[in-house]
């Protein structure tokens, strides 16, 4: 997800250095920014200009120094391998301005447990970003136990400078809350499967052809709320507990 994040922080402006350990993934992140800039180009939501100024700002290198030593903002995405992120975070540390903010792309690890190894815990903080970066708008932004304020609220105007919507993940908690409720739906539906009420294919168009279309537009709550509270109770009361909870 790396040159989807790259890609839009170079389309609003910002100049962007991405770096790995093997030029032949440089070469793959480039070709795939320039393929989805060409597709934004094709569908009218950019233009060949815009695209060209886009791929001018972002320059490649396989050394970290080079990298960060000059970023204001440090975005790792990593896979999700604890270990492997807390000596990224801490290689990353030692290579940047005091003041650099390091965030995580994360999508359900701790940025305390992640941060562990460093010396500025206060610059830390988790964007979790979803694929394609590019474009889904939501960006869950998560506190440590020790991000500073000020470092919270600075990436908070960020997100917004880039044009996500960020979403503020007041408690540090495994999988934040999209995914979460990303992954109870999909328990539910693994179960039905498993216990042979509907196939796959089945399950996927009882979603999209029912609340899943709405989704875009209402949230959970804005959906009981439609319903009335009153009805959602009645029928939660009664479907809560049958609900699978493996």
């Amino acid at each position: 997800m790396g040159h989807g994040i790259a890609q839009v922080f170079a389309q609003r402006g910002y100049d962007v250095t991405l770096y790995d350990i093997d030029d032949n993934a440089l070469r793959k992140a480039l070709s795939l920014i320039e393929f989805s800039l060409d597709s934004l180009v094709e569908h009218g939501l950019t233009t060949k200009e815009a695209k060209q100024q886009a791929l001018s700002r972002i320059k490649v290198t396989t050394h970290l120094t080079e990298a960060v030593e000059q970023a204001d903002f440090v975005t790792e995405a990593t896979p999700e391998i604890l270990e492997l992120k807390k000596q990224v975070f801490r290689s990353i540390e030692e290579l940047c301005a005091a003041h650099a903010i390091i965030a995580s792309n994360t999508s359900g690890l701790s940025v305390t447990e992640m941060g562990s190894l460093c010396a500025r815990q206060e610059n830390l903080v988790i964007t979790h970003w979803f694929n394609p970066p590019q474009i889904i708008p939501v960006v869950e932004l998560v506190k440590g136990l020790r991000t500073s304020q000020a470092t919270f609220d600075c990436t908070f105007s960020l997100i917004e400078k880039l044009g996500k919507k960020p979403v503020k993940i007041m408690k540090e908690i495994p999988g934040f809350v999209a995914n979460r409720i990303q992954f109870a739906m999909f328990r539910e539906a693994l179960a039905l499967l498993e216990a042979g009420v509907a196939s796959a294919e089945d399950i996927d168009t009882a979603v999209r052809g029912s609340f899943g279309f709405r989704l875009p537009t209402i949230g959970p709550f804005e959906t009981a709320d439609l319903g009335g509270l009153d009805v959602w109770y009645i029928i939660a009361k009664d479907l809560f507990p049958k609900i699978d909870c493996s």
